[in-house]
């Protein structure tokens, strides 16, 4: 039986990237997490890899479940070494996200299909082009501080859901607190609204916008995405992820002038 290797050091992915790329037969991967986010992963204990023929899959454990994640040639090589790995890894409850436009990704997701990974969920990509005066001042708003880390931490426990909306890590949650990338609100001491983004080049990104189920309807929300507006006037586009489903939340970023992108994240899952 073929065992998961744990990676000690992030060399070991980029090794495994040259050599299906050495194939020159092409390039496919779902593999997209940034090097800050593995060695922090690898510092924990918690990213495997193990290589069947022309492909490496990679896993992320999480509470219980692991992400994974696919380095391959091609989609033939891909659903050969599948074959594989499931017979290795069938008692595990695995989660994929597959990333692209519709016509990328439909083949891909076939192949999952055909070992009973299920679609768990869509996201939709929205963006907007910045509007250097939309922001409306909120004297409630403030940037997080590092004794909030363990609150915010909680609520997205919480109120999030883990298969498909990738919840943080504390130590994330405090780097991003160190680099003022949080924004709250609180009532009587507590985080009753919160913000987290990126803001890489041109482009800003909103991670995750939360408001308090019992502060709903007192511009909670809409006051810390004018703030977040705010944070990103210098750049040119913001964008947003958001469950297909979720009608209620689409409304409201429409609202704001954010439309829907071809772009999708199916999250398949397998038990």
């Amino acid at each position: 039986m073929r065992l998961m290797e744990l990676i000690s050091n992030y060399n070991q992915i980029k090794d495994s990237i040259i050599k299906v790329k050495a194939y020159r037969e092409g390039f496919v991967t779902n593999f997209f997490l940034s090097e800050e986010k593995c060695e922090l992963l690898i510092k924990n204990k918690i990213l495997y890899i193990v290589g069947f023929d022309k492909v490496f899959f990679l896993l992320h454990k999480d509470s219980c479940f692991y992400h994974l994640y696919y380095i391959s040639p091609s989609l033939d090589s891909l659903d050969a070494s599948l074959i594989q790995f499931i017979k290795n890894f069938n008692d595990l409850v695995l989660v994929v996200d597959i990333i692209g436009n519709d016509q990328s990704i439909e083949k891909i997701v076939s192949v999952f299909n055909s070992y009973n990974f299920l679609i768990y969920s869509k996201l939709n990509r929205m963006s907007r082009i910045v509007d250097p005066d939309s922001y409306i001042d909120d004297k409630r708003v403030t940037y997080a501080t590092t004794e909030q880390g363990k609150e915010i931490s909680l609520l997205l426990e919480k109120y999030f859901d883990r298969y498909c909306e990738q919840i943080p890590m504390i130590e994330e949650i405090n780097t991003w607190i160190e680099e003022n990338r949080i924004l709250v609100i609180q009532d009587k001491d507590k985080i009753i609204g919160f913000v987290i983004f990126e803001i890489n080049g041109v482009t800003s990104y909103l991670r995750y916008w939360f408001t308090h189920p019992d502060f709903r309807e007192k511009k909670v929300g809409s006051s810390l995405l004018r703030r977040f507006f705010f944070e990103s006037r210098h750049t040119k586009r913001q964008l947003f992820w958001v469950i297909e489903s979720n009608e209620n939340a689409i409304i409201r970023y429409k609202h704001y002038g954010f439309l829907p992108e071809k772009m999708f994240d199916i999250v398949l899952k397998k038990n």
